[in-house]
């Protein structure tokens, strides 16, 4: 927890450096509102390789991808308390105030944006069970491309055309966009659509997820490419 306050803690101050409040609460918002999300699900994908979990769950005649994320999905559960927690504390390390409307909300944006964050990332998980030492290189690269294209030091709109609509099949970049929205107090058909849009954007990577851990499974049953080691 605190090496996340760290972190947030800089991008943050780098708005009051630059002394604008907007920027200030602009890298606030992003950054305390992912501030939790991050790659352990595909660190943790390859763990159970390693461990050689996967050779017993692959020689069972069921379906591997509930039993493989299920295992992950603590992850996300400690993403959703780690970036209210950071949402909070900024608040009132910045005497950040908030609509109680807005407060009682966030929770559920954030639940929206870890979720389909966790999602991503079990999917490029089972790719890391291909090559497990590129775990942390996949994980990397994870957090670099949500941190830089999703809207949260940086807006989206900041980029070209192509990168956008990147950035608009990634997780966070519709639920934090619609999340600015309501705090800013914006009409609710924008708001609807935008959490609409996250919520399908999650669900596509979940079944991209679940689709790449049953090929997994099923090559190595037919290949024997699951080991022990």
């Amino acid at each position: 927890m605190l090496r996340i306050l760290t972190s947030v803690l800089i991008w943050v101050l780098v708005g009051r450096l630059l002394g604008s409040e907007e920027i200030l609460y602009y890298l606030l918002i992003g950054n305390a509102a992912t501030a939790g999300m991050g790659s352990w699900a595909i660190a943790a994908a390859a763990w159970d390789r390693y461990d050689g979990t996967y050779p017993l769950l692959v020689i069972a005649p069921a379906n591997l991808a509930p039993a493989i994320m299920g295992r992950m999905s603590i992850w996300a559960l400690g993403w959703i308390v780690s970036s209210l927690l950071t949402f909070l504390i900024l608040l009132v390390a910045f005497d950040f105030r908030l609509r109680w409307d807005v407060l009682a909300v966030v929770p559920a944006f954030v639940t929206l944006m870890s979720l389909s964050t966790f999602f991503f990332s079990a999917f490029l998980g089972s790719f890391s069970n291909l090559y497990p030492p590129a775990r942390n290189l996949i994980g990397w690269a994870l957090i670099f491309g949500l941190m830089t294209l999703t809207g949260i030091n940086v807006p989206v709109t900041f980029w070209s055309e192509p990168v956008q609509f990147v950035a608009s099949l990634l997780p966070i970049t519709h639920g934090l966009q619609v999340l600015r929205v309501f705090i800013d107090g914006g009409d609710a058909a924008t708001i609807l659509s935008g959490v609409g849009i996250e919520l399908a954007v999650g669900i596509g990577w979940l079944a991209l997820a679940w689709l790449s851990f049953n090929r997994f499974a099923e090559r190595g049953r037919a290949n024997g490419s699951i080991d022990l080691d």
